[in-house]
C-alpha cells in the first residue's frame, strides 16, 4: 500500500511522468491491444487526443473523449466491461486479499493490474506504472485525488460500494455510453422478473431473510448486495420483524433476537461452519432450517460479486437456481 511518507518519491515518478508524456505516448501504444472490448463486440475507439469537459462530484474535469488506458479505482470495473472497457488498473479486488483481482476478473480481463481495494487509498506507484489516460476515483480517494490529477484526468465517482445503479449511471454519463447502460439495465431487470415469476409461482408469500453469520456474530440483511437482489431484484417478500438496516445494509443480533424472527426461507451467508449459527439450537428450531429451506453462499462471493454488473448476473442464475431446485426436491 502507498506510503504517504514516500510522497518525494511519487512527486519525482509524477514530474518524470509528465515530462515523458509531453515527448509522445509511444510507449502506451504498444499496450493498445489491452484496450479491446471484453463483453461488446463493436471495439471502443482509440483516438485519445479529442477532449470534452464535464462536471464530476466536485466540478469540471476535461476527459479524452475516447479513452483508451483507464484506471478504475471507483469501484467500476465490471460496468466498465459492460460498457465496451478494458480498464487498464482496477480496485475491484478480492475480499479475502487486496492484492488480488477477483474471482470474475481473473476471467474477464487477466492482465488488469490491482491497485488494491476501492473502498481504501490505493497504491498510487501501480497507477503511474500503467500509464493511464483517464482516472475513475471513488470517494475514498479524495484524499489523492490532487495527486491522481497530476497521473491523468480523474473523474470523481460520488458514489461507492453500497450505490450500484447510481456508480453504473454516473459511469455510463461520463463516458457517453448512456444507451448500452439503458440496454444491459432492461435485460438484467427482465431476467430478473422472469425468475421472480417461476419462484413465487412455487413459494407463493411465503417470506425470505439474508444472515450472515461469522464466528462472533449473527447480521440480518435487508438492503445492499445479496439483500438487494433478493429483495428488490426478484422482489421476493421481506420477513416480518427484519431490523432497520445500519448504513452496510444489515443489522448485528443476537441469538435471542433470533428466535422471534421465523422467516420461511434463509439465505445463510458464512465463509465456514464455524459459525455462532451453525451449532446453535435456536438456529435448529427456526422454521426454515426444519424445513432445510436454507441457501448457503460465502460472504466473499456476497461482496466480490453482489455489488458490481457481471457478479450481479452470475449470482442471479445461481440464487434463482437453488431455490428453484431445492422447491421442486
Amino acid at each position: 500500500m502507498f506510503s504517504l511518507k514516500r510522497i518525494s518519491f511519487v512527486g519525482i515518478a509524477l514530474i518524470m511522468m509528465v515530462m515523458l508524456y509531453g515527448c509522445g505516448n509511444s510507449g502506451q501504444e504498444a499496450k493498445v491491444e489491452n484496450s479491446q472490448p471484453a463483453v461488446n463486440s463493436e471495439p471502443v475507439a482509440t483516438n485519445s487526443t479529442e477532449t470534452r469537459t464535464l462536471k464530476d462530484a466536485k466540478g469540471d474535469v476535461v476527459i479524452p473523449v475516447n479513452p483508451v488506458r483507464i484506471a478504475d479505482v471507483s469501484g467500476s470495473t465490471e460496468e466498465l466491461l459492460v460498457l465496451g472497457y478494458k480498464p487498464v488498473i482496477t480496485g475491484n479486488t478480492d475480499m479475502a486479499n487486496s492484492l488480488e483481482i477477483t474471482p470474475i476478473l481473473k476471467k474477464e480481463l487477466p492482465d488488469v493490474t490491482p491497485a488494491g481495494w476501492f473502498q481504501t487509498e490505493v497504491n498510487l506507484e501501480a497507477i503511474i506504472a500503467a500509464s493511464p489516460d483517464l482516472i475513475l476515483a471513488g470517494p475514498t480517494q479524495e484524499k489523492i485525488y490532487d495527486q491522481l490529477n497530476m497521473i491523468a484526468p480523474t473523474v470523481r465517482v460520488p458514489y461507492g460500494f453500497n450505490a450500484f445503479r447510481e456508480r453504473f449511471a454516473f459511469v455510463a454519463e461520463v463516458l457517453d455510453k448512456k444507451a448500452e447502460m439503458e440496454t444491459w439495465l432492461k435485460a438484467y431487470d427482465q431476467r430478473a422478473i422472469l425468475l421472480h415469476d417461476q419462484i413465487t409461482e412455487i413459494t407463493k408469500e411465503e417470506t425470505f431473510a439474508v444472515i450472515e453469520a461469522t464466528e462472533k456474530e449473527i447480521r440480518i440483511y435487508s438492503r445492499t448486495g445479496i439483500a438487494d437482489m433478493i429483495f428488490n431484484d426478484l422482489g421476493l417478500p421481506l420477513a416480518p420483524g427484519t431490523p432497520e438496516p445500519d448504513p452496510w445494509g444489515g443489522k448485528v443480533t443476537s441469538l435471542e433476537a433470533l428466535s422471534t424472527f421465523n422467516p420461511d426461507h434463509i439465505i445463510l451467508l458464512s465463509d465456514n461452519d464455524q459459525n455462532v449459527l451453525d451449532q446453535s439450537k435456536v438456529w435448529s428450531n427456526l422454521k426454515a432450517a426444519k424445513s432445510n429451506n436454507i441457501y448457503r453462499m460465502t460472504s466473499r462471493q456476497n461482496y466480490n460479486e453482489a455489488f458490481f454488473a457481471l457478479g450481479k448476473e452470475a449470482l442471479l442464475e445461481q440464487i434463482a437456481e437453488q431455490i428453484k431446485e431445492h422447491i421442486k426436491q
